[in-house]
């Protein structure tokens, strides 16, 4: 099967900013342009799930996108309206060439919660 990077993707992390009154507000700070990132995504089969929780690194998908240095564990994937929590970047061997960034979906609640209070 070819992993042709067909998929748009937008990474991005929380910060905290001020707006005009001087208040506390969380914003996401996307690590591209507007257009995105474009990324060969797949669900992990059961076998492979399996393997990363026997390893205590819990993933559902796997992203592979261009080399990308700001592209770190912690950060947020936003792919077709869901919520995705990066788990481990994997850069082979130090090529520069392919990252393999390995995720896992959020909850829209988990998602509020993982923006709000953890940052």
């Amino acid at each position: 099967m070819s992993e042709i990077k067909d998929k748009r993707i937008f990474i991005y992390e929380i910060v905290s900013k001020r707006d005009t009154q001087g208040n506390e507000i969380k914003a996401k700070k996307y690590i591209h342009s507007k257009i995105g990132l474009w990324a060969y995504v797949r669900e992990m089969s059961e076998r492979e799930k399996f393997a990363s929780k026997s390893t205590g690194i819990e993933t559902t998908t796997i992203f592979k996108i261009n080399h990308n240095p700001l592209i770190k564990a912690g950060q947020y994937i936003d792919f077709k309206g869901e919520a995705y929590i990066i788990k481990s970047v994997d850069g082979y061997e130090f090529y520069k060439r392919d990252l393999t960034v390995r995720a896992v979906r959020l909850d829209i609640g988990e998602a509020v919660y993982e923006e709000y209070d953890e940052c």
